[in-house]
């Protein structure tokens, strides 16, 4: 694989060793790195609606295409992972998040919100949010990621507990004509992706993508049982499709995306005539479909909302050896559906005031869990859900001075499950100078028990686990010591209450006593004359229980770099990133701290056609995570080459 890549690279790069570099295009010139960091970032996620973020009250980390494309993130997982103070761990199929210090084992994701161009995504049997393979959007078709870190219940609800991503979606604008990308990696895998827009008349338009993906044997993640290494690596291989469609018209929008992921992956099996090695066979469906508009309805007055309606189907077949029907397998359908809805009303009649008042239903129409054998239509177990929520919030953003503001916000949920709940927040911004600023923000958030940890604990006769809460405080400084160099420091202490968490000697889920935790973030950006960029963070993190016991999979220590710098070669950008995680405690082992350290090339050998060399993992250092607490660790695949292909149509 590694030889075929060198060929092709040779081959692509073989017309611009004949002919001279033509006059940059329109693309590379918007993908040339700025020499200045730009003064004013516009952002939308904290406070739902667009604004300066110097302006917003909440700290929000912005990842754009254009470094999406730079560092060759492949997944939203690797994209957030550049973020200060979050970090992935993996059992070799699903990406777990953590975030400030807390990747509880057993949590899938559902302490983050997560949003598509506003919409909320988390699916409604685990409330988790997919950042892998299974992720419903391919990372090309993403124009903008924006994290707004710290809880975020005043403004969205359930799950915003940490905070909110929102993933805003390139349109005609961004997409430009049609092109092609071919991706390889030396491990096998493989990724064709192709998109096509275009703008019509009167400012409409519209966009279409598809992406297929394959990986026809994976690096397995634990060891290989003696005598079936053969067997097993065959067994464990990934299909995925991606389809988009969407358009836009004066102020409407609408959107569909759809994706399917199919995953093997090898089990033993008892037989009686010994171990057998059979495939482990995962289906997930996800699908959304959005309706959104937006009006202006006079200089101060704007009205916006959505309609949604979302899928999502997980299944699972279990090969297993039965008495009398032989070897079958153990299936289980994880199916919701549910519909939701906004309605936004902007006012900025008053003096100093900006006023947003919302209304807001999620009805989940369709929440089930099912077990049954397969050929056998006995159903072993079933769990099933209609829950409906129900909320209003208001909020008000009042610059009472030249340089300072007050952010007051506060939401009113209703849920037939849990009940109701008010959650307030409160922000002040200090605008010292036009290069110095400094926040505060105060805000709680919540997170109800969901349908799978009903389930779990129905199953062994437990109580449903209650509400956890979360009160929290940020601090943030920020300054532009110079339009090159610019530096931001984050405090933040936070109180939990009944943290839902998994017991660690028995597969249930308790309520944990009050937690404490509080951590530091630094992030520095330089940019110099000749294109070099800088960026670091370092991140400090501590949580303690009741008992002072430090918590599950939480590192103290988080380091993250990266640097491109562009060489006069072809067009050329040379791209580092290195990651560094302290060591962390989950159950009885003791997970190592890990550096990594990747490095690539993005060649732009024509107006039309950018080659990319990406190596990951340069160092094929062993990576450990453990995210469940009943499987042993895993060890994570080492170095790989990565190459590919973008080819601009028109």
């Amino acid at each position: 694989m590694r030889t075929s890549a060198a060929r092709l690279a040779l081959l692509l790069l073989w017309p611009t060793l004949c002919h001279p570099q033509e006059t940059p295009s329109l693309e590379q010139l918007l993908n040339t790195p700025l020499t200045d960091i730009p003064a004013q970032i516009e952002v939308s996620t904290a406070s739902r609606f667009t604004q300066a973020n110097s302006h917003s009250a909440n700290l929000t980390y912005v990842v754009t295409a254009s470094d999406i494309a730079l560092f060759q993130y492949q997944t939203l997982a690797q994209i957030l992972q550049s973020l200060p103070g979050i970090y992935l761990s993996t059992d070799g199929a699903f990406q777990y998040i953590g975030v400030r210090g807390l990747g509880q084992p057993g949590d899938f994701n559902s302490r983050l919100l997560f949003l598509l161009d506003g919409v909320r995504i988390n699916e409604n049997i685990y409330d988790a949010g997919l950042l892998g393979s299974d992720a419903i959007i391919d990372v090309e078709n993403i124009e903008r990621i924006e994290f707004a870190a710290g809880p975020g219940a005043a403004v969205y609800g359930n799950n915003a507990f940490f905070g909110v991503v929102n993933i805003l979606t390139k349109t005609a604008q961004q997409l430009r004509g049609a092109a092609v990308k071919l991706s390889l990696q030396s491990d096998g895998a493989n990724k064709y992706f192709f998109h096509t827009a275009q703008r019509l008349e009167q400012g409409s338009e519209w966009w279409f993508s598809a992406g297929h993906q394959q990986h026809p044997q994976i690096p397995l993640a634990f060891p290989i049982p003696e005598g079936f290494a053969d067997s097993f690596a065959p067994l464990n291989n990934e299909h995925l499709t991606r389809l988009r469609l969407g358009g836009k018209h004066q102020g409407l929008r609408l959107q569909a995306l759809w994706s399917a992921q199919r995953r093997h992956s090898p089990d033993l099996v008892t037989m009686p005539q010994g171990w057998l090695a059979a495939p482990v066979r995962d289906q997930n469906d996800n699908l959304l479909l959005s309706l959104a508009h937006q009006q202006q309805l006079d200089d101060n007055l704007n009205l916006s909302g959505h309609l949604n309606y979302s899928s999502s189907e997980y299944q699972r077949a279990m090969p297993l050896f039965h008495p009398e029907l032989g070897l079958t397998s153990l299936d289980s359908d994880q199916l919701g559906r549910w519909y939701s809805g906004d309605l936004l009303l902007q006012y900025q009649g008053l003096a100093a005031h900006d006023l947003l008042a919302g209304v807001e239903f999620q009805d989940d129409v369709r929440q089930q869990i099912e077990v049954r054998l397969r050929d056998d239509d006995e159903l072993l177990q079933g769990y099933y859900g209609h829950n409906q929520r129900r909320s209003l919030f208001l909020q008000d953003q009042w610059q009472y001075s030249a340089t300072q503001s007050l952010l007051l916000g506060a939401r009113y949920d209703n849920a037939r499950v849990n009940g109701s709940r008010i959650s307030p927040r409160l922000g002040w911004v200090w605008q010292w100078s036009e290069a110095q600023q400094f926040k505060v923000l105060y805000g709680s958030a919540y997170r109800a028990a969901n349908l799978y940890e009903f389930a779990t604990n129905f199953s062994f006769d437990q109580p449903v686990p209650q509400d956890e809460v979360i009160n929290s405080t940020e601090l943030v400084y920020e300054q532009r010591l110079s339009p090159r160099f610019s530096y931001r420091l984050a405090w933040f202490d936070a109180d939990m209450r009944r943290l839902i968490r998994m017991t660690p000697d028995a597969a249930v889920f308790s309520n944990a006593d009050r937690l404490h935790q509080h951590g530091l973030n630094l992030d520095l950006d330089w940019r110099f004359d000749s294109g070099q960029m800088l960026t670091a963070a370092w991140s400090w993190q501590r949580g303690r229980d009741a008992s002072d016991y430090p918590l599950q999979n939480s590192p103290q220590h988080l380091l993250k770099l990266q640097y491109s710098q562009p060489l006069p070669l072809w067009h050329t950008q040379l791209t580092i990133q290195a990651l560094a995680l302290s060591r962390r405690q989950v159950g009885d082992s003791l997970l190592p701290g890990y550096g990594l350290l990747h490095a690539g090339l993005q060649f732009q050998l024509h107006p039309h056609h950018q080659l990319v060399l990406q190596l990951y993992n340069l160092l094929d250092k062993a990576v450990y995570d453990r995210p469940m607490l009943l499987n042993p660790p895993t060890v994570q695949p080492g170095r790989m080459l990565s190459l590919s292909w973008s080819w601009q149509l028109w």
